[in-house]
């Protein structure tokens, strides 16, 4: 499975003025309700939450991926927001997360979503692709970076 085909560039998110995970979370919850997404915006955004309640999906060097399963997903998406360094979501290695993969799937997803964030998590086990993400500034280039 190409972490690619779940992606669609027209979600990614690039806004250094977004300084909170609140501010990120409802951001990518617009975008993916403008781009057709999801069937009930305010019902995703409580999923989201209360996946992220178990425990924090920060995970290291800046890097977040927040990830549900959820009934108001209409199409399996991966989506990519790039903001400010967030004061209140924090990685495991107490960086502060400013790099976001979001992984958003229906209930009943052929794709299990374990798959998808192992294979995510894999990729940005490299230093070296951490960084080119880092330096990445456009949709294009993420998913140039991510079909390598």
């Amino acid at each position: 499975m190409s972490l690619v085909t779940l992606t669609d560039k027209n979600t990614f998110i690039f806004d250094p003025s977004i300084s909170n995970k609140n501010e990120l979370f409802n951001s990518l919850t617009d975008v993916l309700n403008e781009n057709g997404y999801l069937k009930n915006k305010k019902k995703f955004l409580k999923d989201l939450y209360k996946r992220e309640e178990i425990v924090s999906t920060g995970i290291e060097d800046g890097f977040g991926i927040p990830h549900t399963q959820s009934k108001y997903i209409n199409k399996p998406i991966i989506t990519f927001a790039k903001t400010a360094h967030l004061s209140d979501y924090i990685a495991l290695d107490d960086t502060q997360i400013n790099i976001v993969f979001l992984i958003a799937l229906p209930q009943n997803a052929h794709h299990s979503h374990l798959d998808i964030l192992s294979e995510l998590a894999k990729l940005l086990m490299d230093a070296s692709f951490r960084q080119s993400i880092k330096d990445a500034s456009t949709a294009d280039e993420i998913i140039k970076l991510l079909s390598e």
